[in-house]
């Protein structure tokens, strides 16, 4: 979905034109009991995803989930996030805390887009770390960002977003 941030509507101009080729996709990270990536109990652990060698990302919103050991979904998870990419453009000014940041798709919760989507440039690798300041080990927590891949057909990405 096009918003109406100068990000979006230079990526659907230049689609319109034939210079780019936008396709929806989503990029996850996922934080698993029993795994290397376990949350635990006071603890802080990165996950890391790679941007694919072939496209640009724009990034136009991020969910997350958190679940109990029951399986159930945690509501309101005491956890902080911090995003880094490694162009070395930092996401934030420190580590937020998830509310700020993560809403999920629980029906006491909406879900925004973005106030700004952010290109990411192909075969960036973003590194994504969760701090949980419980003392309560998370069963499995996911956090996905959605929006779409592009695909330079015509032109270069200084050309369709005026960026590096």
């Amino acid at each position: 979905m096009f918003g109406t941030s100068p990000v979006e509507l230079l990526a659907a101009d230049a689609m319109l034109r034939g210079a780019v080729f936008c396709n929806g996709y989503i990029y996850s990270a996922q934080w698993l009991t029993g795994t290397s990536s376990a949350l635990g109990a006071s603890a802080t652990v990165d996950q890391t995803i790679q941007i694919t060698s072939e496209a640009d990302f724009v990034v136009q919103q991020i969910t997350g989930t958190a679940f109990t050991a029951l399986d159930t979904i945690k509501t309101d998870p005491d956890y902080t996030i911090n995003i880094t990419i490694s162009s070395g453009r930092p996401w934030f000014d420190r580590a937020q805390t998830w509310r700020d940041v993560m809403p999920s798709f629980q029906a006491t919760v909406q879900v925004l887009a973005l106030p700004f989507p952010r290109l990411i440039p192909a075969q960036s690798t973003l590194t994504l770390t969760i701090a949980n300041r419980t003392v309560t080990a998370a069963n499995r927590v996911t956090i996905a960002l959605s929006g779409f891949n592009v695909y330079y057909q015509k032109e270069t990405r200084q050309q369709v977003f005026h960026a590096l």
